[in-house]
């Protein structure tokens, strides 16, 4: 990657570019996995007031390129959660990047594992950086999410 990724804490006025981020590439990338239908709930759900109301109560980081934000993963206790990169920085390494900052920030925090719930498409993106599956498949709000561990140490 040749163009200057920022990776920093959410801030209060990212809310709208986070949520942008959010909502595009659920519309854009999980598509071929889910159905719109089910897809709607959750993009409706991820407003810009309540990206600022949960990142809040996480350690949200984003990641910035060509001046705006591309990308955003939080953690919520062990769970890494809402871990969106926009479709046209998908493949670029950016996801990686946003990845290890916050497993990093979760090993300073005293984590030792990582858990999360993948959409389809992401399983093997994770399976790429050590997470394994747990042998839980649960139906979530948009469809099959898969359950992989990492362990930090």
């Amino acid at each position: 990657m040749g163009r200057e990724v920022v990776i920093r804490r959410f801030e209060t006025e990212d809310a709208e570019a986070v949520s942008y981020v959010i909502r595009e590439t659920m519309r854009v990338s999980n598509l071929d996995d889910y159905p719109i239908e089910r897809l709607q709930p959750l993009i409706d759900y991820f407003s810009p007031q309540k990206v600022l109301h949960l990142n809040a109560e996480r350690h949200c980081l984003v990641a910035e390129m060509d001046d705006k934000i591309v990308g955003t993963a939080a953690l919520e206790d062990s769970e890494l959660v809402t871990f969106f990169v926009l479709p046209a920085y998908q493949r670029t390494g950016l996801g990686m990047r946003l990845l290890k900052a916050i497993e990093e920030f979760a090993l300073r925090t005293g984590l030792r594992q990582l858990r999360l719930e993948a959409s389809i498409m992401g399983v093997q993106f994770y399976e790429t950086f050590g997470y394994k599956r747990t042998g839980s498949v649960k139906d979530g709000t948009a469809g099959e999410q898969v359950e992989l561990v990492k362990s930090l140490c």
